[in-house]
């Protein structure tokens, strides 16, 4: 498995700089702890569904899943985004319950409960490469290319992101909301200045397999009827052999041959919904 790397993207470091500027370290420390605390979240389910962390990048919103990594199974995507933000949300559930039975635990948490509501409910919004980004992104991934669906999130990033700010200048007429005005710089930034360093990798397409050629995998030769999707077909590749699959019309007759290097290839440029009929006609 390739070593674990740790680095701070220049937003984060902007983020710690505003936060201390604006004397609010305590804040800070405790939305540190949160953030770390958030993507330790996605690092554990990433782990039990069997993919590994390239990199660790500290960012605003959390670490960055790159949405080029294709060959995730559109529910273990879910998953992993959904993790961060319910890991959040519980734990200011906890805290806020934890008042009730010991009420002086009121001055040492609420602002991590702060924290992690803020954190929570920004990583929902359907941005990417926030979490909410990454659960629309799976959803659109089954009904269009990946790269359509990523351009559309881009747009409505840049769309959220003026709203945000039209909010703060409609503010200044009443009561200024700072808050906007730094929210809709930071959505801005977000999706114009991404960190595609950060991936996901599936174990099972990738070191299992580097590995296991030292010792030898046995090829598999899978049939498959033309009306297969592709997301079913990538669900049938094993971390201990080499598939390839032979695809067939309903009378048995080959349409077609896709190795696992060529499906490695075809999530790329098809939605997981696009059947193997579709894709060899």
């Amino acid at each position: 498995m390739k070593k674990l790397k740790f680095t701070i993207h220049p937003l984060f470091i902007l983020l710690m700089f505003v936060f201390i500027y604006q004397g609010l370290f305590e804040l800070l420390l405790a939305y540190l702890i949160t953030i770390i605390l958030h993507e330790f979240a996605h690092y554990l389910v990433a782990n039990r569904l069997g993919y590994h962390l390239n990199r660790f990048t500290l960012m605003p919103h959390g670490i960055s899943l790159s949405g080029k990594n294709v060959l995730f199974s559109y529910k273990d995507e879910i998953l992993i985004a959904l993790a961060g933000p319910l890991c959040n949300f519980i734990l200011a559930i906890l805290c806020v319950a934890l008042w009730w039975i010991f009420p002086v635990t009121y001055v040492y948490t609420e602002v991590f409960v702060i924290a992690n509501v803020i954190t929570g409910a920004i990583n929902l919004l359907p941005i990417f490469p926030m979490d909410g980004g990454r659960i629309a992104l799976a959803f659109l991934g089954q009904k269009i290319t990946r790269k359509r669906a990523y351009g559309i999130l881009k747009i409505v990033g840049l769309v959220v992101s003026f709203l945000l700010l039209v909010s703060f200048v409609i503010t200044t007429f009443f009561v200024v909301k700072f808050n906007l005005l730094v929210m809709s710089i930071f959505c801005f930034l977000t999706v114009i200045w991404e960190d595609k360093t950060n991936i996901y990798q599936k174990t099972s397409f990738l070191d299992s397999k580097t590995s296991g050629l030292k010792n030898g995998l046995v090829v598999r030769e899978v049939a498959v009827h033309e009306d297969t999707t592709l997301y079913k077909l990538v669900s049938q590749v094993r971390a201990d052999s080499i598939t390839n699959f032979r695809v067939l019309k309903s009378d048995l007759t080959v349409s077609g041959y896709i190795s696992e290097n060529q499906l490695e290839k075809l999530v790329q440029i098809y939605p997981a919904s696009a059947t193997l009929k579709t894709i060899l006609s």
